[in-house]
């Protein structure tokens, strides 16, 4: 069962990460629209920086689980560098448990946030008015799904994430 979670798991990654990707592509295509109509036709649009602001969000929400999963953030890890064996070992999980806190932590905040704004009908106030949840709802599956990642390295200390996903 629990080797099913975890590959249902990590599928639910891979899909996400692909999702970062293309949300990289369109903050491209958003931005290249914007300079075309801007510079050549005279017409700027009112979407285009609202779009690669949201865009931006929601793709770093969605590659955060992958950058968890593979071990890509970044560390200072000096210290646990120069420890051997077991103390690095369980130097590793400590700092993996943190960070499964922390991350969990942020979801759980963000959680109850999407859930005020779902309450109040919170708008995003710009040019073109949305909703925030469907904003913020992304963070909290980006921390909540990095958490899960830093709670399986603490239960599977030592263990290295498998090539490929990137």
């Amino acid at each position: 069962m629990l080797k099913t979670l975890e590959a249902w798991h990590d599928r639910l990654t891979f899909a996400s990460f692909q999702g970062a990707k293309a949300g990289l592509a369109v903050i491209t295509l958003a931005y290249c629209w914007e300079v075309a109509a801007r510079y050549f036709f005279n017409a700027p649009t009112s979407w285009s920086n609202e779009v690669v602001a949201y865009m931006l969000c929601i793709s770093v929400s969605l590659a955060l689980p992958e950058i968890s999963r593979a071990k890509g953030h970044i560390a200072i890890d000096f210290v646990v560098s120069a420890l051997r064996g077991r103390w690095r070992v369980e130097a590793d999980r400590l700092l993996s448990l943190f960070s499964c806190v922390v991350c969990l932590v942020v979801a759980w905040i963000c959680l109850r946030a999407n859930l005020l704004q779902i309450e109040r009908a919170e708008m995003l106030v710009r040019v073109n008015p949305i909703p925030k949840i469907w904003i913020s709802a992304w963070l909290t599956y980006g921390f909540f799904s990095a958490g899960l990642h830093f709670l399986r390295h603490v239960l599977k200390p030592g263990q290295t994430a498998e090539a490929g996903l990137f």
